[in-house]
């Protein structure tokens, strides 16, 4: 077998080239090499996730033939044996392709690979011939399909008026005509647009996490007051939810939450996991002055913890020093 290369995108290249032959097995063997390296890579998940339903499906097949075949020897004598043609057998049932529901994981490698596409809007021949095969292999219903697309397209939209303003361009008629956009969709993203230009005026966006509304507001009414745009949520649900189309510059996110919602921790631990948000600040804030709480804070790699109540100065200031570090970050990359 040849040795795939070490570059993801070359093995997942690999990766289809043997599904399309049919070698289901090679397939596995190539998927987990990419999983030893890139454990959260979703194409390689969804591959492995749809090659082995399909494995199992076909061991099933298997063993129904088998089954079916040794029942047929011991009722009929062998000259009177009679086998149904292959292809009369296949189409009394419904194609593999629209008898699996489309799993999470499947659905989000297909989005992810939607916005890559969109990204600069529009869609090169080889990259319709990505989509297609994709959507082929994983069974992507023409409906599925459909609102992917105009969820990478509005989404794509938002991020290409958030580049033209960082370059001085103010009027955006053109990136619309660019992502085909309709006016209906134009209508729907509008009051997005309007809050995605008032953060590009200001200091920065805060995402801020509290069970407690008034908490949310005084804080919010703080960072207003002080050039920042802030996004405010009572959960972490909520938040994910957010997360889909904005990308906030820092994060103040409580500890305990109500029963029923995932709590600060865990809301932490999936943020992390989205790539786009590895350098974002995140701070913990509490009414909760427990070591153990600040220990498991430290152990996850959260940038700083403030306890309920804290000085409105020393909020501020933290958040501006959190923004200044990743900036110089920033800065030294660029460089």
């Amino acid at each position: 077998m040849k040795e795939p290369a070490n570059n993801i995108s070359e093995m997942l290249r690999d990766v289809d080239k043997v599904v399309k032959s049919g070698n289901l097995e090679e397939a596995i063997i190539l998927i987990e090499k990419i999983l030893e390296i890139n454990p959260k890579n979703i194409y390689a998940r969804a591959y492995n996730e749809r090659v082995s339903l399909l494995l199992k499906e076909q061991k099933e097949k298997k063993e129904k033939e088998v089954s079916s075949a040794a029942q047929s020897s011991q009722i009929q004598p062998p000259e009177q044996k009679v086998s149904v043609p292959p292809i009369e057998q296949e189409s009394k049932k419904p194609s593999a392709e629209h008898s699996i529901k489309l799993s999470d994981a499947i659905l989000q490698a297909y989005k992810t690979l939607l916005d890559e596409v969109w990204r600069d809007g529009h869609i090169t021949p080889v990259e319709q011939e990505r989509i297609d095969a994709m959507r082929s292999f994983f069974a992507v219903s023409k409906d599925e399909h459909d609102y992917l697309e105009q969820n990478a397209r509005m989404t794509c939209y938002l991020g290409a008026i958030k580049n033209d303003w960082n370059k001085g361009i103010r009027e955006f008629t053109g990136v619309k005509k660019q992502f085909q956009l309709t006016d209906d969709e134009e209508s729907i993203l509008q009051p997005k647009v309007e809050r995605l230009l008032k953060s590009l005026n200001s200091k920065g966006v805060i995402l801020a996490l509290d069970d407690d509304k008034n908490f949310l507001m005084i804080v919010g009414l703080l960072l207003e007051k002080n050039g920042y745009h802030t996004l405010n949520t009572t959960s972490g649900e909520e938040a994910l939810t957010l997360l889909e189309n904005f990308s906030p510059d820092l994060i103040l996110c409580d500890i305990a939450f109500g029963s029923q919602n995932m709590n600060g921790f865990m809301f932490y631990e999936k943020f992390r996991a989205m790539e786009r948000f590895a350098s974002t600040p995140f701070i913990f804030i509490s009414g909760l002055n427990q070591k153990e709480m600040l220990r498991t804070g430290k152990k996850l790699g959260v940038d700083d913890y403030l306890i309920k109540p804290f000085d409105n100065e020393l909020l501020l200031a933290t958040i501006e020093g959190r923004l200044r570090r990743v900036k110089e970050m920033q800065r030294t990359i660029d460089i």
